[in-house]
């Protein structure tokens, strides 16, 4: 059940934004109760709080609008996530200090310049390190000698068909780790907040499913939502045991992050 909240109009990168928000029954309730539970915490904190408000949270892949025509309206949905918009909401939530923050962020991580449209809305993980202002750094070279570059044309099938109908093709260089050099050492470098896309062979896309790292006394978890069968939903599984039978991983640091290390 969806509870539309109406037209939200705020101020984003010097402009100003109007959204129709569209929450659904009973996610605001969770925003309010994750904003609790993470606020006056330092960036490692905060985010083990959100994510871990968010454990358990079933898995579906159709909580956001999937067709082109459609008119595009910002979906809040706490009940439910896929890998991505699991992603999402914690980016946001780490950047907020109450609600019209949360929104603010939402926008801006899911949508190209803060325009609510199908075609701007950030479809893939690695868009997410595209902009001159990205949300997140791509740092898989910075941490791995080994990466491997390789020439991708997301959204495209190889039959004349896309991935996702009504978008157009992207070329994009990706780099990733091929999983056999994610050794301790690699390891040692990740911090909690770090996000992991599992590297796809396939030349139209980029990843088959990201998640978060956590790390929790010598333990180094890979928190995501599951689209596995015995699972569905947000959970915790050991990183490298996770990537036993995965091709290599692309590392992206939150911009927050990033920059906050380097100055």
């Amino acid at each position: 059940m969806y509870k539309c909240v109406g037209a939200v109009v705020i101020f984003l990168a010097s402009h100003w934004v109007s959204a129709d928000v569209v929450f659904t029954s009973g996610s605001y309730s969770i925003l309010e109760n994750v904003l609790v539970e993470s606020q006056n915490t330092r960036q490692e904190l905060k985010t083990k709080a959100i994510t871990q408000t968010l454990l358990s949270t079933p898995y579906s892949k159709s909580t956001l609008n999937m067709n082109p025509l459609s008119v595009e309206r910002l979906i809040v949905d706490l009940n439910a996530m896929d890998c991505m918009t699991f992603i999402e909401y914690t980016e946001a939530f780490r950047r907020a200090e109450n609600y019209q923050q949360f929104i603010s962020n939402l926008i801006n991580i899911r949508y190209i310049d803060q325009q609510v449209t199908f075609s701007n809305r950030r479809h893939f993980f690695t868009d997410w390190a595209q902009e001159s202002k990205p949300i997140a750094v791509d740092i898989t070279t910075m941490i791995s000698s080994h990466a491997v570059p390789i020439e991708k044309k997301l959204n495209w099938k190889g039959n004349g068909g896309s991935f996702i109908s009504g978008l157009g093709v992207k070329a994009r260089l990706i780099n990733y780790i091929p999983t056999r050099y994610v050794d301790e050492g690699l390891i040692e470098l990740l911090k909690t907040g770090d996000y992991i896309g599992i590297y796809s062979k396939n030349q139209g896309l980029d990843v088959t499913h990201v998640g978060i790292v956590i790390k929790e006394n010598k333990q180094v978890v890979f928190r995501n939502a599951s689209s596995l069968r015995h699972n569905l939903k947000v959970s915790d599984v050991e990183l490298r045991h996770y990537l036993d039978d995965k091709v290599g991983i692309i590392v992206f640091r939150s911009s927050l992050d990033y920059y906050s290390d380097i100055n």
